[in-house]
């Protein structure tokens, strides 16, 4: 490394440095603060999107509870055109809507895509646990305990035992059963999940 002893030299050099990389320099530096104003950017127009996207959830929402059928014609194409968590806010409910209906078909479908847009493990675990209950009631047992399966927090897994049971029961799995009830109790869960548990773990032990 050169060292200089005199200002005149510190400065010269200086010269020499920018005479060779000045070019380099400049647009190093307009590059960097292009990039900075794109970010800047960019995250402005996220959030507008989302505050647009948040208005239309809420306009959509209201439509979708009048019970109409255009709601639901309207709950789903916002669902489909738009891709953030008010899509996945507007599957649920209307997954919702469908299961006050009878249509389970409609649930079943509304929560599956819903998954494919939420952004968080928790949005994940909720929307998993309420397909499971779906599919279940449907009898589709295997596919209620592969979505269970995808359930991660602890805090869900009482409630997510609790089903992955009712199916093996549903199959005729009483041991399977048996156990998914009694790892469910060994689970943290509320005192009503818990009260269940133990009633469907008497009964599936008489069996």
């Amino acid at each position: 490394m050169e060292v200089y002893t005199t200002e005149n030299e510190q400065v010269d050099a200086i010269k020499r440095f920018f005479a060779n990389n000045g070019v380099a320099l400049i647009i190093g530096l307009v590059v960097g603060i292009g990039a900075v104003l794109g970010w800047n950017y960019w995250q402005s127009h996220k959030s507008n999107v989302l505050q647009e996207s948040a208005q239309k959830f809420e306009n959509v929402s209201t439509q979708l509870h009048s019970g109409s059928a255009q709601g639901i014609e309207a709950a789903q194409k916002f669902a489909a055109e738009t891709n953030d968590v008010y899509s996945a806010m507007i599957g649920l409910e209307l997954a919702q809507v469908a299961v006050d209906k009878g249509d389970l078909a409609l649930a079943e479908k509304s929560l599956s895509d819903a998954l494919t847009k939420a952004k968080t493990d928790d949005m994940l675990d909720l929307i998993n646990f309420r397909l499971a209950r779906v599919q279940l009631a449907q009898g589709k047992a295997d596919a209620a305990i592969a979505s269970v399966g995808n359930i991660k927090a602890k805090s869900w897994q009482a409630a997510a035992q609790d089903i992955r049971g009712d199916a093996l029961l549903h199959k005729g799995d009483n041991a399977g059963a048996k156990a998914a009830y009694t790892q469910g109790l060994e689970s943290d869960g509320s005192q009503a999940i818990r009260s269940l548990l133990t009633l469907k773990l008497n009964n599936v032990s008489v069996l």
